[in-house]
């Protein structure tokens, strides 16, 4: 499914990018270019950030006390 129309950005990647650590909307954006061009999709990766801090992802900031995620992946 694409998540962001105007850059192309499927919900793959927004999950991708999310696992590799990314908390914020900006970040995302930052990371894979969605939500950076008209802004409708930034609600929907909002939820997929909350969704994957609900699903068991772990957060720990670093020694430059920026955030990163490591989001649990499913048994096989």
């Amino acid at each position: 499914m694409i998540v962001c129309v105007c850059k192309g950005v499927r919900c793959s990647r927004v999950r991708a990018v999310i696992g590799d650590g990314a908390t914020t909307v900006d970040s995302v954006g930052a990371a894979c270019g969605a939500g950076t061009d008209c802004g409708s999709c930034r609600g929907m990766i909002e939820d997929m950030i909350e969704e994957a801090l609900e699903d068991g992802a772990m957060a720990r900031v670093d020694g430059r006390g920026r955030t990163h995620l490591h989001v649990a992946q499913p048994a096989a």
